[in-house]
């Protein structure tokens, strides 16, 4: 069947692979995973990026070791896209040094959007929504170095996500472009000719970005310092990284009208509570690789 989108205005709503587009401020996109385990979530969330991300991009997965067929699931992937490298690590290291790995392998010229393994995006064009997010933070501010995060309705209806304030960045349509996006400031049955792809992007300031789903330049997260963190809590990496930007400054925030997702294990059952809980107190106590790995950097 074809695609109704392209018989609908094909020409608001398409992107072109073969042009170039005010909007586009970065030439690589970077899609980033870290998995372990949750094969059916993982094979759900893939799947979705592949389906909504509307413009090229790489694939970057850190498996940490996983037990039920989710290396074996990711290596099928890669063999069948040819765009998603996978690193597989032989014991479970820890989210934290997976982020170093994560850190080693990026181009520092692409911009990187990470998932959880168990985060399904719901919007279509998504890849082009943080592109033009990115290109109106540069209009406003003249620089790039923001961290933007995804929507995730599910984890909002809970009070899991704080914005202190909404900034708009404006973007004129001659700086835009297509395809139309969620950002759109004019209806376009009634936008003049020049004002279609008009555009802003309403921005959630944060000083705290949940790890499901975000997006920034390669460099910034480079520079998180996650040898230096001692994860011995549920979702340490978020709040670790969220305070090393904030104190050098760096803007955070939710794209209040661009892409959602959907956090496909929320809330947690008491089991996936009990069992991360368990996870946290080994890694702390028992886990001698990764104590010798932090005696080696404090020794360095």
């Amino acid at each position: 069947m074809t695609d109704r989108r392209t018989q609908y205005n094909p020409t608001l709503f398409e992107y072109d692979a073969s042009a170039r587009y005010p909007w586009q401020v970065f030439d690589r996109v970077v899609v980033a995973m870290v998995t372990w385990n949750r094969r059916e979530m993982t094979e759900r969330a893939i799947a979705a990026i592949y389906r909504n991300a509307g413009m090229p991009f790489e694939m970057l997965v850190v498996d940490n070791a996983s037990t039920d067929g989710t290396a074996e699931m990711l290596e099928a992937i890669a063999a069948k896209q040819g765009n998603l490298r996978l690193e597989r690590n032989a014991e479970n290291v820890g989210k934290s040094r997976a982020m170093r790995q994560l850190q080693a392998l990026l181009p520092q010229d692409a911009l990187v959007v990470f998932f959880d393994n168990d985060v399904e995006m719901l919007s279509s064009l998504f890849l082009v929504h943080v592109q033009k997010a990115f290109h109106a933070v540069r209009l406003a501010t003249g620089s790039t170095d923001a961290v933007l995060g995804m929507r995730t309705l599910n984890c909002e209806e809970h009070g899991f996500r704080h914005a202190a304030d909404v900034r708009r960045f404006f973007v004129p349509s001659a700086e835009s472009g297509a395809p139309r996006s969620s950002f759109a400031a004019v209806d376009k049955t009634k936008a003049e000719g020049a004002e279609t792809f008009a555009e802003q992007v309403l921005l959630g300031v944060s000083d705290f970005v949940l790890g499901q789903c975000w997006a920034c330049p390669a460099p910034l997260l480079q520079a998180v310092p996650y040898d230096q963190q001692y994860p011995s809590f549920i979702g340490g990496v978020d709040g670790f990284a969220s305070a090393h930007w904030a104190k050098r400054g760096i803007p955070m925030g939710y794209l209040e009208n661009g892409p959602i997702a959907r956090h496909l294990d929320w809330p947690y059952s008491e089991e996936k509570i009990a069992l991360y809980t368990e996870l946290a107190k080994r890694r702390a106590t028992t886990d001698l690789s990764f104590l010798l790995w932090k005696l080696r950097r404090f020794f360095r």
